[in-house]
Order: structure tokens, then C-alpha cells, then sequence
């Protein structure tokens, strides 16, 4: 392993970030790719005593139909999910994805019904030649991970903002409101300006007057909480035409994916939750490849760890950025680049490195967020 650090860098005073809830039609695939790689690792485990290899990290949503009305609605056309991917024989491949897939849709969504949702299982055989990465526990790709630590205070408020409303307390008092939630802040020299898309369900509100109230009273609500007075700002649904009554954010199910929005895996958050162009950021979708071997996952996480690492322990910023090549092992990385004005951090970049079989094991209980 080659470990280089450099200074760490000078931010701009003014960012852009955003998060897309788990209702979004780009998380709603990420989070059922994350869910058929859990329950496929689990059935390897079963029946083979191993995790097989498997990489179920393409997944399509083609938006349905709708028809929304005040105190319901419903839906036309369902919702199309094409799973896609490779995984190795030997277990259910198809009952054991769909049913994930099904699952993670309805829990996500308390609104909606088996019936609101068609999925195709695409899923073929992977190549012989990367079946055995596992074995060996071998990177199955040339990849790079990155991550940084700590948030920024934009970075925090939208995380902050999207966990407040997606909570049990504020989804129980607002039930108006469903899972399809977006996020986006921008901060310039310290004024913070906050846009949210809020889905809302049509079932909980009787008219118009009732969508107008309920939707001031939470602006209101996320003002007060998060301080967003004075100079910074916070608005919600900003396409909203109230003279047209037919152009609000209004869902029969909570998610724009039953009309408006297709999705698909990795176009929404990496592996920190977030979307933050300002900062170093992964292209790679993490969501759905396989926990024992594939870097696109493995990396983007271990490159956290040691980030938030490096963080707690010497109180410097840290961004980290680890290469793999492919057939070499996992825990032996081509390269390691620390930007961080931290030094002595060989010791934590190796026991990161070495925590994998802890990390793939909390990848199959589901511990690690990778969106």
C-alpha cells in the first residue's frame, strides 16, 4: 500500500448541497438494490456457507400513472421496476429479489399496495472470472473511494433537516406528508437559503385551503427548529400555483415516482448520504454490489471510516481517497491519498483497511448506510 498525505485543502465560503430522501424515486432504487444484495448474502450464507458472488446494482423505476385527488386519489398505471444485475446460481434468484424489492418498496411507502408496483427481474449469471473475487477476497474492480470529514454546516443542516422530517414524531403528527423529500442548500459566506420538494398525500387533505395551511405550518415549523431567520431561508414547494389548484406537489402514494419521476441506482446520494459537488465526491453507485469484494462499496465506506477517524482523533479535517486495482486484495490498496494536515495516520488507515470481514458482515445486517 502506498500512503501519501498532502495539506489539506482551502474551501470556497460558498456550496451547494442536497439529499434525497428514501421516498425518491433515485433512493427508492438504491435502496431496493441494498435490499436484493442483503437478502441474496443472507441465502448464500444459508445455503453455502459463504457470500456468493453478486452484483445487483442496476435497477430501473419507469414512473406509473396517477390520478390525484383532495381526500384520495389513486393509481392508473402501476410503477415498473426493472431489477438488473448478476448473481451467482444456487439460491431462488428471482423470488429471493423481488420479494426484497417488494418488501423495501412498501415499507418506504405505507401508502401504496403490492398491485401500485410491476417488477421485472432481469438478473443473469455473473462471469466466471469474477466469481472467484470473493473466494480470494481480490478487488473484482480498478475503483476509487472517497470521502471527508467533518460535514460542513450546510452539509449538517440538510442532513438534519431531511432525518427531522422523515422521523417517527413528525411522519406521526404529519401524516400528509410522505417519503418523497428532497433537499437542497446552498450557503454563501454563511447565509444558508433551503428549498424542499415535499411530496404530499391526497387522502389526508380535504381541499386546497387544508394543502395551503398544512404546508405554512410546517415551514413555519422547520423555521423555528433549524433557525432558518434573518438572513437565511426556508421555503417548500416552490412550483406551487395556488390560482391553478391543480399544480401542487399532490401524491396519491407520498412518492413522485406514481407520475412525475422515473429513477434509477447511484444518480442520488454516495455512501455519506449526501450529494456535495463543492467537495470530493464518488461517482461510483454503492448500492447493491457485493459487501465481500466489490470496491465501488467497500471503499466509498472504508474511505468514511477513516475519514470520520482521522476526524474524531486528532481534530484535523480529512478527505481520503482509496484506488483499488482489480485481483489485488482488497485490504492492500494501490494507492491511499490523505489530504489532511493530521500526521502519524498509517496505524488508522490499516486498521480500517483490516476491519473488512466487520464491515461485510455489517453490510448483510444492514448497519452500514450506503445512500
Amino acid at each position: 500500500m502506498k500512503l501519501v498525505i498532502v495539506p489539506h485543502p482551502n474551501y470556497m465560503t460558498s456550496e451547494v448541497v442536497e439529499r434525497k430522501e428514501i421516498g425518491h424515486p433515485d433512493s427508492l432504487c438504491d435502496g431496493i438494490a441494498e435490499a436484493m444484495s442483503r437478502e441474496l448474502s443472507k441465502a448464500y450464507l444459508k445455503e453455502t456457507g459463504r457470500i456468493q458472488h453478486h452484483n445487483v446494482d442496476k435497477v430501473l423505476l419507469v414512473a406509473g400513472q396517477s390520478q390525484t385527488a383532495w381526500g384520495g386519489g389513486r393509481v392508473t398505471e402501476p410503477i415498473r421496476i426493472i431489477l438488473a444485475g448478476r448473481a451467482t446460481p444456487g439460491v431462488p434468484i428471482k423470488e429471493i429479489t423481488t420479494k426484497a424489492a417488494l418488501d423495501l418498496l412498501l415499507g418506504v411507502l405505507p401508502d401504496t399496495k403490492a398491485e401500485h408496483f410491476n417488477i421485472e427481474c432481469a438478473i443473469g449469471e455473473g462471469a466466471s472470472e469474477l466469481q472467484g473475487s470473493v473466494d480470494e477476497v481480490v478487488a473484482n474492480d480498478t475503483s476509487v473511494g472517497v470521502a471527508f470529514a467533518p460535514f460542513s454546516k450546510a452539509e449538517q443542516l440538510t442532513k438534519d433537516i431531511s432525518a427531522f422530517i422523515t422521523g417517527k414524531k413528525f411522519t406521526s403528527e404529519w401524516p400528509e406528508v410522505g417519503m418523497d423529500i428532497k433537499v437542497m442548500t446552498n450557503q454563501d459566506n454563511g447565509t444558508l437559503d433551503v428549498t424542499i420538494a415535499m411530496a404530499f398525500i391526497g387522502k389526508y387533505l380535504k381541499d386546497l385551503t387544508n394543502y395551503r395551511k398544512s404546508k405554512a405550518a410546517i415551514t413555519e415549523l422547520l423555521r423555528d427548529k433549524f433557525a432558518m431567520t434573518g438572513k437565511n431561508n426556508l421555503v417548500i414547494n416552490t412550483l406551487d400555483k395556488y390560482e391553478n389548484k391543480d399544480q401542487v406537489y399532490l401524491t396519491v402514494t407520498g412518492t413522485s415516482a406514481e407520475q412525475g419521476d422515473d429513477g434509477e441506482v447511484g444518480r442520488g446520494n454516495r455512501v455519506n448520504g449526501l450529494i456535495t459537488p463543492a467537495r470530493p465526491m464518488s461517482l461510483e453507485a454503492a448500492a447493491g454490489k457485493n459487501p465481500v469484494s466489490h470496491v465501488g462499496k467497500l471503499y466509498n465506506t472504508m474511505a468514511q471510516l477513516i475519514a470520520d477517524r482521522i476526524y474524531k482523533e486528532t481534530g484535523k479535517p480529512a478527505e481520503v481517497i482509496l484506488q483499488s486495482k482489480i485481483g489485488h486484495l482488497v485490504t492492500d490498496p494501490a494507492i491511499v491519498i490523505l489530504r489532511t494536515d493530521a500526521t502519524g495516520l498509517e496505524s488508522i488507515v490499516n486498521d480500517e483497511l483490516h476491519r473488512l470481514p466487520e464491515i461485510t458482515q455489517g453490510f448483510v445486517e444492514g448497519k452500514f448506510k450506503v445512500f
